[in-house]
């Protein structure tokens, strides 16, 4: 029987806890995340739209404050470096490989949210604060035998087990072999 390399798929959601930004930043993604949904509200008002557009629109369109797009930008950078690096630093020494496919700060994706539904307000404060990260990556593990199911499982347990007590929040959204 040979031993051969097989590679799981993991796609992971986290978020840092309060006292990581205290430390390092000069203000709370707290503070960004309100006055982004503050102004995103003001807009989507002015301009009578039916949804809450990504933090990209703005950069193209302009419609938000400068300063605060980078400063949510400055933060978002700053989140996915220190998750990465967490990562790294815990899951290296326990796959055969580790590699990233992708390090997205939520911010910066589309807002799940609509005006019209309730509690919209607070939802859009807790999407657009910086301080949460989807990633994708690909984990390698030596095993004797072939049992994706079994090892994709092994892997998600893993992930959770080493990273759990990182983060204020984690979650494995999906582990699949490749």
């Amino acid at each position: 029987m040979s031993i051969q390399l097989n590679k799981i798929a993991l796609n992971i959601r986290v978020r840092l806890p309060e006292h990581v930004f205290e430390r390092h930043l000069p203000s709370s993604p707290y503070v960004i995340g309100t006055e982004l949904a503050d102004q995103v509200v003001a807009y989507a008002r002015e301009h009578e739209l039916g949804y809450y557009p990504a933090l990209d629109f703005f950069e193209n369109n302009g419609g938000l404050d400068p300063e605060l797009l980078e400063a949510v930008s400055h933060t978002s950078w700053f989140v996915a470096n220190l998750v990465r690096e967490e990562i790294h630093r815990k899951l290296r020494p326990i796959f055969a490989s580790l590699n990233f496919l992708s390090v997205q700060t939520v911010a910066f994706t589309m807002p799940g949210v609509r005006p019209t539904q309730l509690n919209a307000y607070n939802e859009l404060v807790e999407h657009y604060t910086p301080d949460t990260v989807k990633i994708g990556l690909v984990v390698g593990v030596f095993q004797k035998r072939d049992n994706d199911e079994a090892l994709t499982r092994w892997a998600r347990h893993t992930a959770y087990r080493w990273l759990k007590n990182s983060f204020e929040d984690f979650e494995v959204t999906s582990a699949t072999a490749v």
